[in-house]
């Protein structure tokens, strides 16, 4: 597949699991009739992964001089205190992509520290898979001034919690470049200040949240109630009701590699869709996306970058009439997106429409 996206993301939310496919290791998939065998593949993993990814909770303290850095791991490499003191929580030690029962499960913790008068915000550790979907998650779920780092290794974080000029930002990305990025954003494109030393950041611009999730915007002033750190028994909604309590299965597709027929073996079992887009309306192998009970979501694939890294944007006229536009929101922003909103029982068009971003041009 071209670009840089290159997995096909399938959050198995109501069994606490993520599935990773390779589309380096899957590039026959694009047949229809491979497909389908993928699709029969699918369905047995529905049917077979049951184990529950139970948390390990498990607080230790790192001491080495300093003021008290709380630290949530989720995955990445060990912490090892030598320039700070370092109060760390293990929940995960995860190396593939974070579901959203993990996300919820982390968003409890955090919400526990964030509430603490002494707490001016916190680090969370997590594997490279993980890092835009945790960071998009955590600047949707959290609406605070105070700081949330996300990265893969905290000492790249402890500079960035110790400023006070961090706070009032959102969620925010410390890079293995030592450049600091915005959460809102597909990771390591929007820098909004970088690392001079080991203990200082210099940042770009004064203190501000992007428009998405600004004090004014539609998220924050009409839905409020995605903001809530807990994952509801009623969390799936709309007429399927197949997953379990855990939350909503939002798998991601390929415009150019599916079928009506693998849509409907799937629309039993799936609660919402992102679609991967070929940036052309009549590129699209679906014409119209009103005869489908689940709410579907068309995203670029934002490979404009001199790396296949970049920020797309497909607008309403380049998709399939009864489909959702993303936006400048990556597929993993959007299927993070659409899963909270179907978590907080926010599934008709009208109102996904008022929270994606296209709706603000």
């Amino acid at each position: 597949m071209g670009g840089k996206l290159k997995t096909l993301l399938v959050s198995l939310v109501p069994i606490n699991h993520a599935l990773v496919f390779d589309f380096d290791q899957f590039s026959h998939l694009r047949t229809q009739s491979a497909i389908m065998k993928f699709t029969s593949v699918l369905a047995f993993f529905l049917a077979t992964l049951t184990a529950s990814a139970t948390p390990l909770y498990k607080r230790q303290n790192v001491t080495s001089g300093g003021g008290t850095v709380p630290v949530i791991i989720t995955g990445g490499p060990a912490v090892s205190g030598s320039q700070s003191n370092v109060t760390t929580t293990t929940l995960f030690n995860s190396t593939s992509t974070l579901n959203i029962t993990q996300l919820y499960q982390i968003a409890t913790q955090v919400n526990q520290t964030l509430q603490s008068e002494s707490s001016s915000g916190i680090i969370i550790v997590t594997n490279w898979r993980s890092i835009e979907t945790l960071s998009f998650f955590c600047s949707i779920v959290f609406n605070t001034s105070k700081t949330i780092v996300i990265t893969e290794n905290f000492l790249w974080g402890v500079p960035i919690l110790s400023s006070s000029d961090a706070e009032g930002r959102g969620t925010l990305v410390a890079g293995r470049d030592k450049v600091v990025y915005s959460g809102v954003f597909p990771p390591y494109t929007v820098p909004v200040g970088v690392l001079s030393g080991q203990k200082n950041v210099q940042w770009f611009f004064d203190a501000c949240e992007p428009t998405l999730i600004a004090s004014n915007s539609t998220i924050r002033t009409q839905y409020s109630n995605f903001t809530s750190a807990q994952i509801s028994s009623n969390a799936s909604s709309g007429t399927n009701t197949s997953s379990s309590s855990s939350g909503p299965l939002v798998p991601i597709i390929y415009e150019e590699g599916y079928s009506q027929s693998l849509i409907q073996s799937l629309s039993s079992s799936i609660q919402g869709l992102v679609v991967v887009s070929s940036g052309t309306s009549h590129n699209s192998t679906v014409a119209s996306w009103t005869s489908v009970d689940f709410p579907v979501v068309y995203a670029s694939d934002g490979s404009s970058g001199h790396d296949g890294s970049g920020i797309g944007f497909i607008s309403n006229t380049s998709i399939p009439q009864g489909a959702i536009s993303a936006g400048y929101l990556s597929p993993i922003q959007a299927q993070t997106l659409l899963s909270i909103a179907i978590h907080n029982q926010v599934t008709s068009s009208s109102e996904l429409q008022q929270i994606f971003p296209v709706s603000q041009q």
